[in-house]
């Protein structure tokens, strides 16, 4: 299957996408990853989105994936929606989703996956294909590292919001670890008995999985529809507010066999939520909707030029221009 993935990409691998991509590909598929917000650095926003609809019509893929593409024109959904069955994905929570622009992609694409259940009630009022599709973690990089244990109670991640004032009502003493991504992230968790969260977006963040991934036992409040993800107290460890939190990690602080016991439990259930999972739900969707073939444009002269990269450097493309 040939797939035009339009998203942002780096060198890295911290960036979701990225490993999307990657994913795609993992399954045979081959995928053209554009980058959309370096091309519109290089060429302005009107020569990209006139870009990404020349590239559709000549490479006539099978299946066109936007990732939330904020500033890319409407008009190139609608474009690129005469060439192949257009996906709109959206990772992020419903406070960036509110908008007029993205409602209206919404509108146009054939179907829209999402990350966050109330992104799901949103979007359902513009289009009637809308799907849950777990954003999840990346396996190729987020799996189980060394534990030392150096700390009893740990957060790994910025603290905006309540985060911090939060942490201040602990009885115990939390160690805050930054910039930590990937593989990091991992060795981050092994550091760490208990590892907490704080959800922000009625959605789980993606430090669940990540947690999760590297064995740790992780400790967070609720989201909407997690029961359907993760078992409280098999998976993980569900607080209610501050005094339930204390009392918890006191208890389990006391019983290191009952944490490792979840960890395990949790580490296995995560499996079903890796960023290769994403991909197979996605295309299992598209298959599901046995879309009719699309009408391609008469071929016209190629030209060679030079893309964005797949991870934000640059590679050459044989382009029909």
């Amino acid at each position: 299957m040939k797939i035009i993935y339009v998203a942002v990409f780096d060198n890295e691998g911290i960036s979701s996408d990225t490993s999307k991509s990657r994913a795609l590909e993992k399954l045979g598929h081959t995928v053209l990853s554009y980058n959309y917000r370096v091309r519109g650095l290089e060429l302005g926003n009107s020569k990209r989105d006139a870009e990404i609809v020349r590239i559709a019509q000549q490479w006539t893929p099978d299946i066109i994936i936007f990732a939330k593409c904020d500033g890319i024109s409407p008009r190139v959904f609608e474009q690129c929606k005469n060439v192949a069955p257009v996906c709109y994905w959206f990772a992020d929570p419903l406070v960036t989703y509110k908008n007029v622009e993205f409602y209206e992609k919404t509108t146009i694409c054939d179907f829209f996956t999402c990350d966050k259940e109330n992104v799901l009630e949103e979007a359902s009022k513009y289009n009637s294909n809308c799907h849950i599709v777990c954003d999840g973690y990346d396996s190729q990089v987020e799996f189980p590292k060394e534990q030392t244990h150096e700390y009893d109670v740990g957060f790994i991640g910025n603290l905006y919001g309540e985060r911090h004032q939060k942490l201040q009502q602990l009885k115990h003493a939390v160690q805050h670890i930054t910039n930590a991504y990937g593989k990091g992230h991992s060795e981050a968790v092994g550091q760490i008995k208990i590892n907490l969260n704080f959800c922000t977006s009625m959605g789980p963040s993606d430090r669940v999985f990540k947690t999760l991934a590297a064995n740790g036992f992780l400790m967070t409040d609720d989201w909407l529809g997690r029961e359907t993800m993760f078992e409280d107290g098999k998976h993980l460890v569900i607080f209610k507010d501050i005094s339930d939190l204390n009392n918890k990690i006191e208890f389990y602080l006391k019983n290191p066999e009952l944490m490792s016991e979840i960890a395990n439990n949790g580490y296995n259930q995560v499996q079903k939520f890796s960023r290769l999972k994403w991909a197979e739900r996605t295309l299992n969707i598209f298959r599901s909707m046995e879309f009719e073939p699309r009408s391609n444009p008469p071929p016209v002269k190629k030209k060679s030029i030079l893309l964005a990269g797949p991870w934000g450097g640059e590679f050459g493309w044989e382009l029909f221009v």
